[in-house]
């Protein structure tokens, strides 16, 4: 994941969407639709803590994931976050649990190894 400003990251995921990130006004939410596929850096949302006990049937949220963008939502204070889509495992890969949720833009990259879902209307 790049630790540089969301800038470049956002240009890629509204590419093909949106040249560039619009610019705000009320209401200035936008759905991606077909939603698109994306990388979740797991450590962004949940960095680790300085004194590492490793379990491995603990949740693995050090872990970069596969997940889909399903929207780019503007926040009170200008910024952009990602409405994803994503699965967190356990250390031993023995389980999921399927998330939905508001992402900071640094913690989302676009995944270009796989095709966004067809339009299923």
């Amino acid at each position: 994941m790049r630790s540089e400003h969301t800038t470049p990251i956002l240009e890629l995921v509204f590419d093909n969407v949106y040249p560039e990130p619009p610019p705000w006004k009320r209401g200035d939410d936008r759905k991606v639709h077909p939603p698109r596929p994306v990388w979740v850096d797991l450590a962004r949302l949940y960095p680790a803590p300085e004194e590492i006990r490793p379990n491995r049937q603990g949740w693995d949220v050090q872990d970069v994931v596969p997940g889909e963008l399903t929207a780019w939502l503007r926040t009170t204070t200008g910024a952009w976050i990602a409405e994803v889509q994503y699965r967190i495992r356990r250390g031993d890969g023995s389980e999921g649990v399927r998330q939905h949720g508001w992402l900071p833009a640094d913690a989302v990259e676009p995944r270009n190894d796989a095709l966004a879902r067809k339009d299923q209307h």
